[in-house]
């Protein structure tokens, strides 16, 4: 609440965290759909996941391009493992909630400190 009020950015490990969770949630999003792949959103599909997302989780806003990147990254990542048939995976390490300790979710950890 503070922060809120007066400004300030969160601290880098809690912006890390919540954007695997972002990642990971948009992946499922991905899978949920249906369909053969590769998947692709459309920008307004992207918009209408990230606002339920972000009143839903109640994290903070990070802003468009913070989001945009890890969609397009998630997508990626999806579309890879359905393409090697190996989406089982995304599924083992979010069910029932994301497992941070996962080799898969720390490997996705690592990838979007770099990039965000």
């Amino acid at each position: 609440m503070f922060r809120k009020l007066f400004g300030g950015s969160p601290p880098a490990q809690e912006k890390i965290n919540n954007a695997v969770k972002y990642f990971f949630e948009f992946s499922l999003h991905l899978l949920d759909d249906g369909g053969d792949g590769p998947f692709n959103l459309s920008e307004g599909e992207k918009l209408r996941f990230r606002n339920a997302y972000l009143a839903k989780s109640g994290i903070e806003n990070y802003g468009v391009m913070f989001f945009a990147k890890i969609e397009l990254e998630s997508t990626s990542f999806t579309n890879h493992h359905l393409s090697h048939r190996t989406t089982y995976k995304i599924g083992f390490c979010t069910e029932p909630k994301i497992n941070m300790n996962d080799p898969l979710v720390i490997e996705v950890k690592n990838h979007l400190s770099k990039t965000i």
